[in-house]
């Protein structure tokens, strides 16, 4: 018997028939699913599917409506801190970068991570050790030539890179990434997956979404597969990145390839 202390051991997220409305409009409905540690998920599905509001249920920005039968724990609790939720799990989400002030520094929005606030003079009273943590994923993630340049006269790449060290500076255990590759050129593409692959050898858990199956992670586990709002099909990569679901997904003929531990489509 699974007692409540293992299962929190086990499962980090746990979903029991969630249903989200937004604007009275459903966007996901009965949700039921487990999420363990060492898993590396995919979410798959066309536009408008309800992958972005998954992922945002676990940062707490979005909530489920409210029901006798329905729960939705995040590491065994249903009510838990966002400072704590924070230090458990780093988000990226493709809206983040459109929310930082102009004259934001690079080396301030990684800050901002501990802060809060991108405000320059929050990052002067970080400790000693917060700081070094910073200065580590600068150097790691190779934009030191650019820590003092404004954030918004980046590439979308270089972007990504900052977004990247400012949600991982606290080490969580778990990395939410909604379309990560978004807008990227190929190189950028290659930086980024590889850097990904470097934290997931650290042991960082990795949920993630994507509409290129050219930029699914290798190590990926488990897909979860959705479509107007709801939950298809669940399972091994192997099982279910074939042409037969994915055109049935996509409602588009698709033909799946896949070679040296990456997928291709045409």
């Amino acid at each position: 018997m699974v007692t409540k202390s293992n299962a929190e051991l086990i499962y980090w997220a746990q979903f029991k028939n969630l249903n989200v409305k937004i604007d009275k409009k459903i966007i996901l409905s009965n949700i039921n699913l487990n999420i363990k540690f060492g898993e590396n998920i995919l979410l798959l599905g066309p536009n408008g599917s309800g992958k972005s509001t998954f992922l945002k249920l676990l940062n707490r920005s979005i909530y489920p409506i409210p029901a006798d039968n329905s729960s939705f724990k995040l590491f065994d609790q249903e009510n838990i801190n966002i400072w704590k939720l924070r230090k458990k799990i780093g988000f990226l989400f493709k809206d983040m970068e459109e929310r930082v002030n102009k004259d934001v520094k690079l080396k301030d929005l990684i800050s901002s991570g501990f802060t809060g606030t991108f405000n320059s003079r929050y990052t002067k009273s970080l400790s000693k050790s917060n700081i070094n943590k910073i200065n580590s994923l600068i150097v790691e993630f190779d934009l030191m030539d650019i820590k003092n340049q404004e954030f918004c006269s980046l590439s979308d790449g270089q972007k990504r890179r900052a977004m990247l060290a400012r949600a991982i500076v606290s080490e969580p255990k778990i990395l939410v990434l909604d379309e990560p590759f978004c807008n990227l050129d190929l190189k950028s593409n290659f930086i980024l997956n590889k850097t990904l692959l470097n934290l997931n050898k650290k042991s960082m858990n990795i949920i993630y979404s994507t509409h290129s199956l050219e930029s699914i992670l290798p190590n990926t586990n488990r897909v979860i597969l959705l479509k107007d709002g709801k939950i298809i099909n669940d399972g091994n990569p192997n099982e279910i990145i074939s042409s037969t679901i994915l055109s049935d997904l996509f409602n588009i003929s698709i033909k799946v390839i896949k070679q040296d531990n990456y997928w291709r489509s045409i």
